[in-house]
């Protein structure tokens, strides 16, 4: 790898492979890269790994169990059946990071990833980057999905996106429509009612997982 500067101009840092994301799937690949001592870098617009789950609602808990939530190399280290919460994730997945030495580098945002004949180029908000290879491992939502009508509606009734929700004290009406009935509605709407909110839960049928008890 290589930083140089040219003229006031910064040079591209070149790897083999660059990941995108250090979350549960970044972390993984970067755990066989390192195995395989590939030169690669982690790329992560947080500023700790883990923060993308310490930014969510509060009582958020994963909906399965300690002994599936392990990454390759390091078991959760919580017993079988135990629903880990947001802040037990984030920390597992920072201490996997510096218990395999997993070169991830924090604060940096990908802009844009293009391809030539070279490979693929990354343009970010602090410096650009080539690579033989890229993995991006972002996850599938990472913008809040707004129907457009809900501009439309009455300034008075009161929006939210689950993204920005941490507890039913930042909603101030007593009736509540939750939109979406996937794992987030359930478990807000779920919340809302034990706070003493009239709760309605509108989504498609998801479909269940039988419980083992």
């Amino acid at each position: 790898m290589f930083t140089e500067q040219v003229k006031g101009l910064t040079k591209e840092e070149s790897y083999h492979t660059i990941v995108i994301g250090s979350g549960q799937a970044g972390l993984a690949a970067g755990y066989f890269l390192a195995r395989q001592e590939v030169n690669f870098v982690i790329l992560d617009e947080n500023l700790r790994t883990g923060d993308s789950w310490r930014e969510r609602w509060d009582s958020l808990r994963l909906f399965t169990p300690s002994q599936f939530n392990g990454l390759p190399g390091k078991p959760f280290p919580q017993p079988n059946f135990y629903f880990p919460a947001k802040g037990e994730v984030a920390d597992y997945l920072e201490g996997y990071a510096k218990q395999f030495s997993l070169p991830v580098r924090h604060g940096i945002k990908v802009e844009t990833l293009g391809r030539n004949e070279q490979g693929y180029h990354i343009s970010t908000n602090t410096s650009n980057f080539h690579a033989s290879h890229v993995i991006v491992a972002t996850g599938p939502y990472q913008l809040p999905s707004i129907p457009s009508f809900a501009r439309e509606l009455d300034s008075s009734i009161f929006q939210m996106h689950s993204g920005l929700y941490r507890n039913p004290q930042q909603i101030p009406a007593q009736s509540v429509l939750v939109v979406g009935a996937g794992n987030s509605g359930s478990e807000i709407a779920l919340e809302l009612v034990k706070s003493g909110k009239r709760v309605w839960l509108a989504g498609r049928d998801v479909g269940r997982i039988p419980a083992n008890s």
